[in-house]
């Protein structure tokens, strides 16, 4: 394991954190936090499950970190709202599926350092639990997407941090 874990913040608490954020690395036209030069950033992380698989995505290239690794649907908290809101929000924009508030559970946030990325990331795990076999239509960030089952995560090119950030999620059903 070569990254470190540490206690995150409490869903108000990130409010709060935004706030400076915007201060701290100052926003684009839209009003986000722009985390372009950030050394932390708060994400989603969300693990998308249908049966008993998991939905793996491969991140395209031109993105702010982890290009052409597998990855869960994940985002940069950048704006002031619920967790559970910008889950819905990428996974509409990243998978094109539209989900309610009831297929979103939210886990403890912590801080995580890995020397494969080049910022500390303040992480939500979420699981999004699927009632039926979505049609999924990838947008730019992704080149292609598998089903798969938590055992075999192993045989894809993942940073070293994803199957913790799995079982967190695994952990809300």
């Amino acid at each position: 394991m070569t990254y470190s874990i540490s206690e995150g913040i409490s869903q108000k608490g990130l409010t709060i954190w935004l706030k400076d954020a915007k201060q701290n690395y100052g926003v684009f036209e839209d009003g986000r936090v722009n985390y372009t030069n950030a050394d932390i950033a708060p994400v989603v992380m969300c693990t998308v499950i249908y049966n008993d698989s998991i939905l793996l995505a491969k991140r395209g290239y031109g993105l702010a970190d982890a290009e052409g690794y597998w990855s869960t649907i994940d985002g940069f908290i950048d704006e002031i709202k619920s967790i559970t809101e910008q889950v819905m929000q990428e996974v509409k924009e990243e998978l094109g599926l539209n989900i309610n508030r009831s297929q979103v559970k939210i886990g403890e946030s912590y801080t995580l350092k890995n020397p494969q990325e080049r910022r500390t990331y303040i992480v939500f795990p979420c699981l999004v639990s699927l009632k039926k076999e979505p049609d999924i239509v990838l947008n730019e960030e992704h080149t292609e997407f598998a089903w798969i089952r938590r055992n075999d995560l192993r045989l894809y090119h993942t940073l070293d941090d994803l199957p913790l950030a799995i079982d967190s999620a695994l952990k809300l059903k």
